[in-house]
């Protein structure tokens, strides 16, 4: 991948009036080794092998769309109580003991998950029996005037978000826990759910909320508070990255943590500017019944596709499946969960990191791009953009959330 801006063969010279990605607002640096990788590996470059057609592997949330789809749904199902669970089956998702882990840390007021677990399942007792959605009479508007809701709402954000924040739960218990939510409903009623949460947040300002549980009700864990950021927005960069890979004969796989039916929704073709077959779009998946609703159950035999589960997942549906058993051209991703998909395949080219000033071990691939910066075919490169806004800045810096100053690594 020779860079077009130090060459000055006819050929390079050619080659630099071939831009085939927009412009748009990636930094200098990454646009031309973008578009070097695009002309050498895609139809007519000269590494493309059409018995190898190249592919590429992209992460969704944080990654092709700004925040989280997956977040903005349990808020949306939590918001409009879009519950088909019976009171045991949702009991059932509340453990007291997770891998041994009986009690929150400090981070989570210490609190004891069987005492948030009893509040969560009466408040689910209450809305259940009351809200005529369920098995009750009264209207969303008047169920959400009671403390229950408003207990029930701002209590299983703040377990969520505990079992993804505390190491001895984490992602792999917590990631398909917030999918079970989904039980009772049909694929098809996930997707209507997520059409309309991702419209909603479309259109929702980018923003970080703080809410707290009802000081006034009688409750074991008592008044917890927690944070989650609102608004979703589509990236146009990535809309036509993808786009120009495909057109240049780079095949485009989504690799998510979230739900494949959520995903197939915001990345699907004639949607949302991204286009992508749901054949693609390789993500968490459950079980469903005979009756097509869906179980409280990680599909059998499926791995939980982040961290190394997405290398087995691509390794599984992209390689075996497929038949191409050759490893990805590029990846895209922004996250821990990330980093094996972006170094576990030796014969892959490069890897674009959004830059969330993150640590940890995607944090060690960020710095590893900037240690790259000056080299003419780096195999990572960072990007920036501003949080406040989900616009991309043509830099490798950002903007955090609630901030207003460029930050670097």
């Amino acid at each position: 991948m020779g860079l077009l801006l130090l060459s000055g063969s006819c050929r390079d010279e050619e080659r630099l009036q071939s831009n085939p990605l927009d412009r748009l607002n990636w930094s200098e640096k990454n646009y031309v080794v973008l578009n070097n990788l695009i002309n050498d590996y895609g139809i007519g470059g000269k590494y493309y092998n059409e018995n190898k057609a190249p592919y590429a592997v992209f992460d969704w949330d944080q990654t092709c769309a700004h925040f989280d789809v997956e977040e903005a749904l349990m808020r949306y199902q939590l918001s409009h109580l879009q519950y088909k669970m019976t009171k045991q089956q949702f009991s059932d998702l509340l453990k007291d003991n997770i891998h041994g882990v009986t009690q929150l840390p400090e981070d989570y007021q210490n609190i004891r998950l069987a005492d948030i677990n009893q509040d969560l399942k009466n408040d689910y007792d209450f809305l259940y029996d009351n809200f005529s959605g369920l098995n009750g009479t009264m209207t969303l508007e008047e169920i959400k005037g009671n403390p229950r809701f408003n207990d029930f709402f701002v209590k299983l954000l703040f377990l969520y978000d505990a079992y993804c924040s505390v190491p001895a739960i984490g992602d792999d218990y917590a990631y398909p826990w917030v999918l079970y939510l989904f039980a009772g409903h049909t694929t098809e009623e996930v997707k209507t759910m997520a059409r309309e949460a991702i419209s909603y947040e479309l259109g929702n300002r980018l923003s970080k909320q703080i809410v707290e549980s009802p000081a006034g009700l009688q409750t074991n864990a008592g008044v917890v508070r927690v944070s989650y950021r609102t608004g979703l927005r589509v990236i146009p960069e990535m809309q036509n990255l993808i786009s120009t890979f495909r057109n240049h004969g780079i095949d485009v796989f989504i690799v998510s943590a979230s739900y494949k039916p959520v995903v197939e929704v915001f990345s699907g073709i004639g949607t949302y500017g991204y286009n992508v077959p749901p054949e693609n779009v390789i993500a968490m998946e459950l079980e469903i019944d005979s009756n097509g609703k869906i179980l409280p159950e990680y599909k059998a035999g499926w791995e939980k596709t982040f961290g190394q589960g997405k290398v087995e997942a691509i390794n599984k549906t992209i390689k075996t499946e497929l038949g191409k058993n050759w490893d990805p051209l590029f990846s895209a991703g922004d996250s821990d969960g990330d980093y094996e998909m972006s170094t576990g395949f030796p014969d892959m080219k490069l890897s674009l990191i959004w830059n969330r000033m993150k640590g940890g071990k995607i944090g060690e691939l960020c710095k590893r791009a900037v240690d790259e910066a000056d080299h003419i075919t780096p195999r990572f490169i960072l990007q920036g953009r501003d949080e406040n806004t989900g616009i991309v800045l043509p830099s490798s810096e950002s903007v955090l959330l609630g901030t207003t100053g460029k930050s670097g690594m």
